[in-house]
């Protein structure tokens, strides 16, 4: 053994864990070159491990506590479990809660569009509970004629006693298989995520990924057309099983297999090849938690109005649908608990996951932090590292499956791009999801790292090419992009998202650990983000520029007349600002063809009101205008392509119509 190896082991047993990870010598893939911001930990700021912890339990520690040999059912016990996510510890003696169970998908032959519905109740006294599936198997209730087997949803919702006020540790919703022998119930490898259709695009019309997950290591196929098998080659938890030899544009039945376990029959409709069929496809954003208790506040997420939705999503037949980001509440520094968060996330989507893809976009709460106490409300946050396994990207990309050809980091020590910057066809329509919250940094400018909203050079070329490739493709009629970040934002997000109230010195700085200092970009926001719209704005086929983030609707009109803001020509006292007093905002005279921007970010998060920019008070001054609208209600955006135009209304979780725009592409 080498003497650097001896030391490494001899500083690990002598200080633990914190020494490896605090410090930047010990970070994962920048350890060669060190890292790309400041470590805060130099500067003596304590890490805070377990900030902004939502789910006390991992999904594997409440499906641990679920036990076989019962006569009424399978047992929950917690007596195990003495420690929670937050790094706090209990005595398991002391929870209590309830337990629901139902069957999962209820009426599983009849419904298409699967969803949680509860019918047996126990409670949990000292940590310890019956999941009543004996009361499921009666005549009276056994709405899946089942025999001797079937699959669960668990609904088990915890507290934990104290000598002050009780805590709550939780509502958890997962899923368990299990079979009877005799009077016992026993579990058996169960799928506790899925399975979900990914990667149905023009691309590859010929085939897709089916994924799920499972809660022991199987070897598990899925079925297609009731007579092809697709199988792992290995067993594993998480699946991602390629289905191959589609026709293009063609119906299909699928299901998944484990030992003799299948689930429901489900459908999917291979894509289309490039350019054909008529094409609709809905978008939303932020549906992390909202107000007003229950399930407006399901463990980082906005259950209540997400299912609403989807599902008029799914009832309005959009072929897929699109996330802006802010899927989940996020800001967590414990990866467990931000993996649990998207796990409901995913569930909440599932009866549209099921039969239609989804594609997402990281927002700022797609936050998995590394967190220090400076003293002040939230502490300083930065992107988690090792930034290979513990970067908001990479277990963003862990969690859902895209495509793969975003563009490559030209900085080896920065999180990748990997399926959180992509683009894909879905017949005449390309969709280009960039990320304006890669690599964030709260403190940027002290520490290195992005600002919200701030896309970096290698990510913005790439943006450029794809919108070049489209004009040039003649199977690509429309083309629409999406993050999180609005572009022109109209309400709640003006102080930052891509305008930052026209504060042009915000920049992205990266660590120099060679020289010791940060550099800071060239280019400050407001000028990426002109470069930006000037160049979505030489693609003639860009039907709309999609954001979230503002919880609220609004679509605004951006043409070459428009004041939107040039530091080049604005910023007279040249203190890097623009609209000081005395200060005009000017419009970009380059800019070719007029292009629809909208805000869309209200799929739970509370609402937020509008406020005044310059590109709203231009077009609210002129009489009867359809430039520009805004609303706080709930929504969700449902566009259909066909040969001659691409159109979009705008629904309230109700079906209401808030908006309408009969062809995007007429004012071009």
């Amino acid at each position: 053994m080498s003497r650097k190896k001896v030391l490494i082991i001899f500083i690990y047993l002598l200080f633990g864990n914190a020494f490896i990870f605090n410090n930047p010598l010990f970070a994962g893939s920048t350890i060669k070159d060190g890292l790309p911001v400041r470590n805060p930990a130099i500067e003596k700021y304590p890490e805070l491990p377990f900030y902004g912890v939502r789910n006390m339990l991992s999904i594997e520690t409440i499906l641990s506590c679920i036990k076989n040999d019962s006569l009424d059912g399978l047992l929950f016990d917690m007596n195990d479990i003495t420690t929670l996510l937050d790094g706090s510890t209990i005595d398991p003696q002391k929870v209590y809660g309830s337990i629901e169970v139902g069957p999962y998908p209820f009426e599983s032959k009849e419904v298409h569009y699967t969803y949680h519905r509860f019918r047996a109740f126990s409670r949990i006294k000292n940590g310890k509970g019956i999941l009543r599936i004996g009361y499921l198997m009666r005549p009276s209730h056994n709405s899946e004629d089942w025999i001797n087997n079937g699959h669960v949803v668990v609904r088990i919702n915890l507290y934990l006693e104290t000598e002050a006020i009780d805590r709550k540790l939780g509502i958890y919703d997962t899923y368990v298989s299990f079979e009877k022998e005799g009077n016992i119930y026993k579990r058996v490898p169960s799928i506790i995520e899925g399975p979900f259709v990914n990667l149905l695009m023009s691309d590859e019309p010929g085939s897709i990924v089916i994924s799920f997950r499972t809660d022991e290591d199987v070897k598990a196929q899925v079925v297609l057309n009731d007579n092809k098998p697709f199988s792992d080659r290995v067993p594993m938890k998480r699946h991602e099983i390629k289905v191959t030899g589609l026709i293009p544009d063609k119906e299909y039945n699928y299901y998944v297999q484990i030992d003799d376990m299948k689930t429901k029959v489900y459908s999917f409709r291979s894509a289309p090849r490039p350019g054909k069929r008529d094409v609709c496809f809905a978008y939303i954003g932020d549906s992390r938690e909202g107000l007003g208790g229950c399930e407006n506040t399901f463990m980082g997420v906005n259950r209540r109005t997400l299912e609403k939705i989807s599902n008029l999503a799914y009832q309005k037949e959009a072929d897929f649908l699109l996330v802006g980001g802010d899927l989940i509440n996020g800001y967590t520094s414990v990866k467990e608990d931000f993996v649990n968060q998207l796990y409901f996330w995913k569930q909440t989507v599932a009866g549209f996951y099921h039969e239609h893809p989804i594609y997402t976009g990281m927002g700022n709460h797609e936050a998995l932090l590394k967190v220090f106490d400076d003293g002040s409300r939230y502490g300083l946050s930065l992107d988690r590292w090792p930034y290979d396994t513990e970067s908001s990207e990479a277990v963003f990309s862990e969690e859902f499956i895209h495509p793969g050809n975003g563009p490559k980091v030209e900085d080896g020590r920065r999180p990748t791009y990997k399926e959180n910057v992509y683009s894909f066809q879905y017949g005449p329509v390309k969709v280009i999801s960039f990320n304006n919250n890669y690599w964030v940094s709260y403190g940027a400018a002290k520490y290195g790292g992005c600002p919200e909203g701030y896309i970096l050079e290698d990510q913005l070329n790439w943006i450029k090419q794809e919108l070049k490739k489209a004009d040039k493709d003649k199977t690509v009629k429309y083309v629409v992009l999406f993050a999180q970040e609005p572009v022109f934002p109209n309400g709640g997000h003006i102080e930052d998202a891509m305008w930052y109230n026209g504060d042009n010195n915000v920049r992205a700085y990266i660590y120099d650990a060679k020289m010791k200092k940060l550099k800071p970009e060239k280019k400050g926001i407001i000028e990426v983000r002109n470069e930006l719209i000037s160049a979505i704005s030489q693609c003639s086929k860009v039907a709309a520029v999609l954001g979230a983030d503002e919880h609220s609707y609004s679509k605004v009109l951006i043409n070459k007349n428009v004041p939107i803001g040039d530091p080049r020509n604005d910023d007279r006292n040249n203190n890097g600002k623009i609209g000081d007093e005395g200060e005009e905002y000017s419009s970009l005279a380059d800019l070719k063809y007029p292009t629809w921007y909208f805000s869309a970010g209200d799929a739970g998060a509370p609402y937020y009101a509008e406020e005044k920019t310059p590109w709203n008070g231009y077009w609210k001054a002129k009489p009867d205008n359809g430039e520009y609208y805004y609303s706080s209600q709930e929504h969700v955006l449902l566009f259909r392509a066909d040969g001659r135009k691409i159109s979009l209304t705008v629904y309230n979780p109700y079906g209401d119509v808030i908006d309408e725009i009969d062809d995007l592409m007429e004012v071009k």
